[in-house]
């Protein structure tokens, strides 16, 4: 029997269909083949695997993101050999294959009470690094971009790493850290609670974003529930 190679799955991913939402909401997918399950989703791509070798995730980008999709492949491609990356295997019209991730990422980890040790933290800043070091500019680092594997982490969607400015997304994520998470380590934090942080940091994120401030906008809301 012929061992499946990922271009074997170029057929079914180019059927694919993945429109882009207004509003930064996730992309809307079309039918979805009995091979393929599709493992993660965001607002300009869609990941999955093949039933048949799920080594290899596909992400599928939005019509219309053509440089989004050549920035991925070219941070990736700088990345090489790092640790902290998934590994890049190739590209097709509307695709990119990765290694697939396994693991939890750091917003369900918060949702289902998964403890974060300050050593994900640190290696989450030292993947930063690396990618510093090779070129990039790390941005869009987020709770659902990292992944815990064990006592190791990845960081994943590394399509915004081609781009300048600093959104300090991460820093802001390391400061919440360091001053509210040992109030809910390894507590289960609400759906509700998640978005009510999702849609205000939207609201209010930027340069001039106060970690403390939010604290005291979050206070007032679990008081309200």
């Amino acid at each position: 029997m012929k061992e499946f190679h990922w271009k074997d799955a170029v057929p079914l991913i180019q059927s694919l269909e993945v429109k882009a939402e207004a509003g930064n909401q996730e992309v809307k997918l079309g039918l979805i083949p009995s091979e393929l399950r599709c493992v993660g989703i965001g607002t300009d791509a869609a990941v999955f695997v093949h039933s048949a070798d799920t080594r290899y995730a596909f992400k599928v980008y939005a019509e219309g993101l053509e440089q989004k999709q050549r920035n991925e492949e070219q941070a990736y491609k700088r990345l090489a050999g790092s640790p902290y990356y998934p590994v890049f295997y190739g590209s097709g019209k509307g695709f990119i294959v990765i290694s697939f991730e396994s693991g939890i990422n750091l917003y369900d980890c918060l949702l289902k009470g998964i403890y974060i040790s300050p050593e994900a933290i640190e290696q989450v800043d030292k993947a930063i690094e690396e990618a510093r070091s090779r070129g990039l500019n790390p941005r869009d680092i987020h709770l659902k971009n990292i992944i815990l594997q064990g006592d190791a982490i990845k960081l994943i969607d590394v399509s915004e790493y081609m781009e300048p400015g600093n959104d300090e997304r991460w820093e802001h994520l390391k400061e919440g850290y360091r001053l509210y998470y040992p109030l809910i380590a390894s507590k289960k934090l609400s759906p509700k609670l998640m978005n009510f942080v999702k849609e205000q940091y939207a609201k209010l994120g930027g340069s001039k974003f106060s970690v403390e401030s939010f604290g005291y906008l979050l206070s007032g809301f679990l008081k309200s529930v």
